[in-house]
């Protein structure tokens, strides 16, 4: 049996399943572009785009491995993914168990691979190796040839980025793109359409997005606040008040990790500004910053 008919195994094989959830596209010019984790998690949420492009996904996967892509964290992050994306707690179970089955196959090659074992049915596999479920960590590069680390259930992270850089613009990008359920911005202003078309991304796989800005900037020539939301649904709201500034620059995704810092949302920002920027998932700082916008987004008009 293929590695295709076991996941379909998994998920009630196929056309005879009751409901069928919507994959979004990924091109593999896109996917082209990704950080293995990335590539990974976001093929297998698009796995029609994928298997429509099958050569081309196999390409970008195979120079992945050529590289020296540490295979028994693919295979975590794999695991972690259909479980996260079966619809109930049999698909979830069977996810598991099938990748546990691969891993076992696979286990004469590359060291030999064992996964963790879930001694709970009421914690997933994503528990059991302390990873992020909702997937963050998994899209930041790691580094070759090195052994996967032991990991504490609180796997609480700190980074930092700096501009101009393409490379920090791009863990922006990222960042914006593991939102699932919530994406709260609150920035100074929005001219970048790099970050624009993220953003509308989210909203289009079914994010609650909601925008808070300053009043006077939302004028400015190159704005994108307004255009995204009469072209895309996105509500936003402004400070209101001429005499002082919105002046936060910061975004929470789902609740659980925050982006901030003084970079501004700009293609000046972005290219030419010297600016500094932390990333992170302690569970305090994400509650105080969602607090923070939701007391904003109600004193806002």
């Amino acid at each position: 049996m293929s590695l295709s008919d076991i996941i379909s195994a998994c998920f009630g094989g196929g056309s005879n399943a009751s409901s069928e959830r919507q994959a979004p596209y990924l091109s593999a010019d896109d996917a082209a572009q990704m950080p293995l984790e990335v590539f990974v998690q976001r093929s297998l949420e698009s796995a029609p785009s994928a298997l429509g492009q099958s050569n081309a996904f196999c390409d970008i996967f195979r120079k992945h491995i050529k590289s020296g892509a540490n295979t028994a964290y693919v295979a975590q992050v794999v695991q972690d993914s259909l479980t996260r994306l079966a619809s109930n707690d049999t698909d979830r179970a069977a996810a598991q168990w099938a990748c546990q089955i691969l891993a076992l196959a696979a286990q004469s090659s590359a060291g030999g691979y064992h996964p963790p074992q879930v001694q709970d049915q009421n914690h997933s596999y994503a528990q059991a190796v302390g990873s992020d479920s909702a997937g963050w960590e998994m899209q930041q590069p790691q580094q070759h040839h090195k052994p996967p680390q032991p990991q504490a259930k609180s796997d609480v992270y700190v980074r930092s980025y700096f501009f101009p850089s393409e490379e920090s613009f791009n863990a922006l990008v990222q960042f914006l793109d593991s939102a699932q359920s919530s994406l709260d911005i609150c920035v100074f202003n929005i001219t970048d359409n790099g970050i624009a078309n993220a953003i509308i991304a989210a909203k289009r796989r079914g994010v609650d997005v909601r925008i808070i800005t300053d009043d006077e900037q939302l004028k400015c020539k190159g704005s994108d606040v307004e255009r995204l939301q009469e072209d895309h649904g996105i509500p936003f709201k402004t400070d209101n008040d001429p005499s002082k500034f919105m002046h936060s620059k910061f975004a929470v995704i789902d609740q659980r990790a925050v982006w901030c810092g003084s970079y501004n949302w700009t293609v000046a920002g972005r290219r030419y500004n010297n600016e500094s920027v932390i990333c992170t998932n302690d569970p305090e700082t994400a509650h105080a910053f969602s607090s923070e916008f939701n007391n904003l987004w109600n004193q806002f008009s």
